[in-house]
């Protein structure tokens, strides 16, 4: 005896399997390209991995031109840039497998 919707249960389940899989390395590909954002002068460097978890922040010579408080407030708007980049980086990756339902998952 044939059970169509026991068939496309296993069709379905078939499918979200792959899903996974494309989505799980998606983000192994990402995780292997961190994110590096520099201000606008080149006076910090910020590393960002996929998840927008700074794990490096680099400050140049340039930087010595600056007061304490400017030079706060140029980390603070390097490490942004970075993590909406990876944010961006992410959303884009999830986009090309889940097409639209991608925005029904915002990440930012």
């Amino acid at each position: 005896m044939e059970y169509p919707a026991l068939e496309r249960l296993e069709q379905l389940a078939n499918s979200l399997d792959d899903l996974q899989f494309k989505l799980n390395s998606r983000v192994e590909e990402l995780r292997s390209q961190p994110v590096e954002v520099s201000s606008d002068n080149g006076a910090v460097r910020v590393t960002a991995d996929h998840a927008g978890r700074v794990s490096r922040v680099e400050i140049g010579a340039r930087a010595m031109r600056y007061s304490p408080e400017e030079l706060g407030a140029e980390i603070t708007a390097t490490i942004q840039r970075a993590q909406r980049e990876a944010t961006t980086r992410l959303q884009n990756s999830m986009r090309e497998v889940l097409g639209s339902a991608a925005d029904d998952f915002p990440l930012g």
